[in-house]
């Protein structure tokens, strides 16, 4: 079992889904296991993830049978999640590369923690 297992449900990300994976591969801690939950995308995304998925043992790729959509799918990301840790990404996320590092040694320093997270900023499509 990993130490920190990523959650990624993805419906038609393919947009940004490149930029995702490659910030999410490119941590600086590297004991993770990447689920990827696909939901009937239609778009490139399934054969993105694929490629992903054939290039990385940490990379594990779901393919739902039926839509279950949004709520239901991060359900089933989380579901399929084994770790001691867990941890959500959405399609469309870009991390830091020390984000996982950092957030993995606050919550090992507060035992009674149950959530870490970092100052974020938003970008838009432009």
């Amino acid at each position: 079992m990993k130490t920190v297992a990523i959650g990624m449900p993805v419906y038609n990300g393919a947009k940004y889904i490149h930029q995702t994976i490659d910030s999410l591969l490119s941590q600086t801690f590297s004991d993770f296991q990447l689920l990827i939950c696909d939901d009937g995308s239609t778009d490139e995304t399934l054969a993105i993830c694929r490629e992903y998925a054939a290039r990385d043992s940490r990379i594990r790729l779901h393919q739902n049978e039926l839509r279950l959509g949004g709520a239901k799918n991060f359900n089933r990301a989380f579901e399929l999640s084994r770790g001691k840790y867990f941890m959500w990404a959405a399609q469309d996320d870009w991390f830091a590369p020390t984000y996982i590092e950092k957030c993995l040694a606050k919550l090992e320093q507060s035992p009674n923690a149950v959530l870490a997270l970092s100052e974020m900023v938003m970008v838009d499509e432009a």
